[in-house]
Formats: C-alpha cells, structure tokens, sequence
C-alpha cells in the first residue's frame, strides 16, 4: 500500500520511550462509500480517538519519543483488537449501518487485516526489537482518548492508566500526572485486565517489556490549544516517570 497503512514519528530515534497510537485517525481507504449517518459515526468516538493524534504528536516532540500511529479508522479495522474479535470491524454504530461494512466477507477481513492491522503491528516488534538490539531497555505506551459521556453516565476525571501485570508501574504513573494536575482513575474506563488494552498488551509480553496505556479525556482535546497543553503536561509527567522507571 501506498502511503503506509500506519504514521511514523521519529522513526529513526532510539527513544527508550515507544509510543502507540491505534486509533489517531477517522480516514477511510479509497473509495469506501459513506452516508450521513456514517460521516457522523467517523466524527465521533467511533470513529476515532479524538484528539489524541494532536497529544501525542506533542509528547513526541517534548520528549523526542519515536511513534507508530494508526492512519485509518478504526472502524476500517480496530488496530487495538485481536483478528479474531468479533469487533474487530463493525457492521453498525448505534444502529447506524455503516455502508462500507456492510458485506465484508471473511476474504475481506483477512484483506484488510494484512493490508492495515498485521503491517501496524510488525512495525511495532521492529521498534521494539531495534531497542532491545541496541541495549535499550524500551517503555511501551499506548495513547487513546475517551468521551467525557457514555450511556449517558459522566465521566469525571481527566486520564486513566490502564494495566494488565504492571499494576507498581501504574500506580507511579499515575501518581506523577495527579503531580501534573491530572484526576486520575486506574483500569478506568475500560480494564486493562479484561483484555482491552490488546496492542501494547501483545508486544509488550511478546518482547518481555514494561507497558501501559493512557486514557486522556476528550473534554480538554477539544481545540489544538488544549491538545497541546494536556500533551506537554503529560509528557512532563512522563518524563520524570521515565527518570524513576530503571531499564
């Protein structure tokens, strides 16, 4: 494919910071038919993580971290899902058909899943294993965002870490964004050992590396001034994290 199914930051560092990033984008591939309701589903938490592209551009610039990023959306092929999940492309979002989904075969799914999803994550085990090759002693994280309201209960704080077998590395994580004026929430919104945190999950017991992911909520990514903030606050606090966090 060209351009690459997925974005490159500063791809050439050896960054002991890796960030992910699967849901940056609400782009379609060429000639995917859409409709109103559809268009709608894109601009939405559906579609993609809002705001959090202008984040994590941000935390890579502060801390000169390297990035792997997801250049489609989500609703072309969850990057953040196994193949074999059933969410993995969805057919409707709040009963609204998506017309570019709705008769994908399995010929389809597995075409998508080796034009987007499989290449997403090979690159993902290149980075890691150019670190480890190196002697770098890699940090994984994942960097999502979440709609401040959901059915239709209100969600309050500003980050949640995610974890699955890192639960001391969480909790200083987190520690150190309260530090930066962040609320914070551990395994919320969603949990971590419930098997939704699935990319950095998978490459990090993979390559036998730290990993966690951020949830940033979307009420303070609604404007690049605001994006640009969270990302330096969180990057401040990441730095100084990183600082702690032996190889």
């Amino acid at each position: 494919m060209k351009p690459l199914p997925y974005r490159l930051l500063r791809s050439r560092r050896l960054s002991r910071l890796l960030m992910t990033c699967e849901h940056a984008s609400r782009s379609l591939l060429p000639g995917m038919a859409t409709d109103p309701a559809c268009r709608s589903a894109l601009d939405s938490h559906w579609g993609w993580d809002i705001g959090i592209w202008e984040v994590v551009r941000e935390v890579s610039r502060v801390l000169d971290a390297t990035v792997v990023a997801g250049r489609y959306s989500r609703l072309v092929v969850d990057l953040n899902r196994d193949p074999t999940d059933q969410t993995l492309i969805r057919t409707e979002c709040e009963g609204a058909a998506l017309p570019f989904n709705a008769h994908v075969t399995p010929r389809e799914v597995g075409r998508r899943v080796a034009r987007i999803h499989a290449p997403y994550h090979s690159e993902i085990d290149k980075q890691l294993a150019r670190r480890v090759a190196s002697g770098i002693g890699p940090f994984l994280m994942s960097f999502h965002s979440f709609t401040p309201f959901l059915n239709p209960r209100r969600r309050r704080f500003d980050a949640g870490v995610l974890y699955s077998d890192h639960s001391r590395l969480a909790g200083r994580l987190g520690r150190e964004l309260m530090a930066h004026g962040f609320s914070v929430r551990f395994n919320r919104p969603y949990s971590g050992r419930e098997g939704l945190i699935y990319a950095v999950g998978r490459h990090g017991s993979n390559h036998q590396v730290p990993y966690l992911e951020l949830e940033l909520n979307q009420r303070s990514l609604g404007t690049p001034a605001g994006c640009r903030s969270v990302g330096r606050r969180a990057a401040a606090a990441i730095r100084t994290f990183l600082r702690g966090c032996r190889p």
